[in-house]
């Protein structure tokens, strides 16, 4: 009578179908407390029987602590072997392309994944014992942006590292497949050209044509002139209007004022921006201006007066897609 009393309790099957339930087991909490809750959640309502069982199986210790997801058609047994297996349920924790570190660390704090993202964040772990915002600036564009799945819970340590040495690996790799003729000292500077890629377009197949422009300007010693880099120099102080005395101040990320690369990147940049920054489309253009149409791309010129026809008719159809406006 007991052993079918305990077979019911144990293989009966438990429909969570219509409503998926997640299910915590706290870090210390015995068998005993985890059954009495599945009861009270109105998982499993054979607590003693569940504990008895696993007891007999000498299972009690092997349960382990972490944040289950409990779906579809089902049994306690099935349960308890998932709650022994520790698989736990892994969340998403997207890092955007282009965001900067400070914008990774604000979504970090905002996240509910980590157990101490209200604390600061260790910077300085990844860049070697500098000063708090010497460290954010060291860190820029050193963990790479895609999506990690990781349990509740999680050290946010665990993350950076994996981002980090994700970025570290991908640079690596795409280091040694690079076009050799670029001039790029070391993998680093492709990082940081990869950094003004990603922030100049967010068009996939415009960004091996804008690294061709910069490395063409690298290679004459032309000064690179990218706005991004004039807006990351400027930090709080860019007010989302940039001006010609902001073109004007001299920063060591002005490079309107300063030749070659800014000192470090600008950005968190992707696997496609890298890969462009290491593998430039083969032209020799070394202007672009946006077409004015909203659609993100570029004119690409090869000499100034080209260029000045192009930034004429961008100014053309800002000054008309204005005025259809205004009609409106």
């Amino acid at each position: 009578m007991i052993g079918t009393f305990s077979y019911k309790a144990l293989y009966s099957t438990i429909d969570l179908t219509d409503q998926s339930v997640f299910f915590e087991i706290y870090p210390g909490e015995s068998s005993s407390q985890v059954f009495l809750r599945l009861e009270a959640n109105n998982i499993s309502a054979q607590s003693f029987w569940l504990d008895l069982y696993i007891r007999l199986s000498k299972s009690a210790t092997k349960i382990k602590a972490g944040e289950y997801l409990l779906s579809g058609k089902t049994s306690v047994i099935e349960i308890i072997n998932l709650f022994i297996s520790g698989k736990v349920h892994l969340h998403a924790f997207t890092i955007i392309e282009g965001w900067s570190v400070k914008d990774l660390q604000q979504q970090i704090i905002k996240s509910d994944l980590f157990i101490d993202n209200n604390q600061a964040i260790d910077w300085i772990n990844y860049t070697g014992g500098y000063s708090n915002e010497e460290s954010m600036y060291l860190s820029e564009g050193m963990f790479l942006p895609e999506t990690y799945m990781i349990p509740r819970k999680s050290k946010v340590s665990t993350l950076l590292q994996r981002a980090h040495e994700a970025l570290l690996n991908t640079l690596a790799e795409e280091w040694l497949n690079r076009t050799m003729e670029i001039p790029l000292g070391s993998p680093y500077e492709g990082l940081i050209l990869a950094s003004i890629i990603e922030k100049e377009t967010a068009v996939s197949d415009e960004r091996a044509k804008i690294a061709s422009v910069f490395i063409e300007r690298l290679k004459i010693n032309m000064r690179l002139q990218t706005d991004p880099t004039i807006i990351y120099g400027l930090g709080n102080a860019f007010n989302g209007d940039l001006t010609r005395t902001n073109m004007r101040l001299d920063t060591p990320y002005n490079t309107y004022t300063r030749y070659g690369l800014p000192p470090t990147p600008i950005a968190l940049p992707g696997i496609e921006s890298i890969k462009a920054a290491l593998n430039p489309a083969d032209e020799k253009n070394i202007y672009f201006v946006a077409t004015g149409n909203d659609d993100g791309r570029h004119i690409f010129s090869t000499n100034k007066d080209d260029h000045d026809l192009a930034v004429q008719k961008y100014l053309d159809r800002i000054k008309n897609n204005s005025t259809d406006q205004n009609i409106e």
